[in-house]
């Protein structure tokens, strides 16, 4: 058992894949991961943003958008955030990893040392942080894309009507009106979730993997790592991460969505960009602290799968690619 792949933290004090591997396989776990919650995601952003009476809840957001738009409606826009994920996941598993071994050189650490779960929650948050300014750009026109349609299910015009094709479209609208800056609209609210969403995600991860270890050899635990654990272990270690992140960044993501889709779901009303304050005001007038979190449940529902797959992906690759370099 000793002489097996080390898993990730261990792989994180003692690179066994290059940085390069790191970004190819965090790559491709987003990729893999993009494809099994983006419907959930377009149900959870609609739900997220729209006034009370387009949806009475969760299963009439999936029924309407069927009847209106199809299945290539809760793929809508889908390009931008495929792109974005996997940019996203190269990014956050190669700081994850480097961040750790700064941490060890910092703190002399030795070698075969686990990091403690606040390290290794530090070397998530700051690896989420760095992530943000990657992203922030990819879901604002994410958002955008899954809104516009919205306005219209009632019967009502959409609000300034539907004027994007694709993300190109987006963006191109964008640079011409607001220039540069109106790509990083949210930024803030972006940073904020994503420093405290992916902390928790991967200290979730390590966390669940701990004790998957404890549970499945007490006495060998100490000396074990993840590459010991079966793929049942990484699917379940992966979803509660997912879990984690949702649960613990999730006020922070409405309150970013709402930024973003401003102007799309009410242009007219929207001549100055509302702050982080009022638009904090204006979701709990809608709700109050329900409000926060409506589209949470569609949100649970598709994070564990999809991260589970994102896990498993970079897990065995990484495991691959060390097995194939010993022989």
């Amino acid at each position: 058992m000793e002489g097996e792949m080390q898993g990730l933290v261990e792989h994180a004090a003692k690179p066994q894949i290059s940085g390069f591997e790191d970004l190819a396989y965090g790559s491709l776990s987003g990729m893999m991961g993009k494809f099994v919650e983006y419907p959930f995601d377009t149900v959870k952003v609609r739900l997220q943003t729209s006034e009370t009476h387009v949806f009475s809840g969760t299963l009439d957001c999936l029924k309407q958008t069927w009847l209106h738009e199809g299945f290539r409606g809760f793929y809508r826009g889908l390009t931008s955030p495929l792109l974005g994920a996997m940019a996203e996941n190269a990014i956050a598993f190669y700081a994850y990893n480097r961040i750790q071994s700064a941490i060890r050189a910092v703190s002399r650490e030795p070698e075969d040392r686990q990091l403690s779960r606040l390290q290794l929650f530090a070397s998530g948050a700051l690896s989420g942080a760095i992530c943000a300014f990657v992203i922030s750009p990819v879901e604002l026109v994410k958002c955008k894309l899954q809104v516009e349609n919205v306005q219209a299910y009632g019967g009502a015009p959409a609000a300034g009507g539907t004027k994007f094709s694709g993300p190109v479209s987006v963006v191109v609208h964008l640079l011409r009106s607001q220039g540069l800056p109106g790509l990083y609209k949210g930024i803030l609210p972006t940073v904020a979730r994503e420093t405290l969403g992916v902390g928790f995600w991967f200290g979730t991860y390590e966390l669940v993997c701990q004790q998957l270890l404890k549970w499945h050899h007490p006495r060998d635990a100490a000396r074990l790592s993840k590459s010991d654990l079966g793929p049942g272990s990484i699917i379940i270690a992966g979803g509660c991460a997912g879990i984690g992140y949702n649960i613990t960044s999730y006020p922070i993501d409405v309150v970013k969505s709402f930024i973003q889709t401003d102007d799309v779901r009410a242009p007219a009303a929207n001549a100055q960009r509302a702050g982080i304050a009022h638009t904090v005001r204006t979701v709990y007038a809608r709700g109050g602290i329900a409000a926060f979190y409506r589209g949470l449940g569609i949100t649970l529902v598709r994070a564990f799968p999809a991260n589970a797959a994102m896990f498993m992906t970079y897990e065995y690759l990484a495991r691959m690619s060390v097995a194939l370099r010993r022989h």
